[in-house]
């Protein structure tokens, strides 16, 4: 789980982390050795899966914020609500 969590902390801290994930989310998460579920959820961004599993949901807020995920769509994604 500590893969999941650093990507979220780099993905908000570091812009060229974000960059790199919007321009090819799969060699990103290659080099963060993020696989399985995490892997999927990610590539979804998959909010309510991630906070399911117990990844912090502080990270997953400010990453989703990075990402350009609107407050009121990260919310119904976590309480697992249809999305547009």
């Amino acid at each position: 789980m500590y893969a999941i969590h650093q990507l979220l902390w780099d993905i908000r801290r570091k812009p060229d982390v974000k960059a790199a994930y919007q321009a090819d989310p799969d060699a990103t998460l290659d080099s963060y050795g993020i696989a399985g579920e995490h892997r999927q959820w990610m590539k979804d961004l998959d909010f309510k899966a991630m906070y399911e599993s117990g990844i912090n949901p502080y990270l997953l807020y400010f990453c989703a914020i990075q990402l350009q995920v609107d407050r009121a769509d990260y919310y119904a994604r976590i309480r697992g609500e249809a999305r547009p």
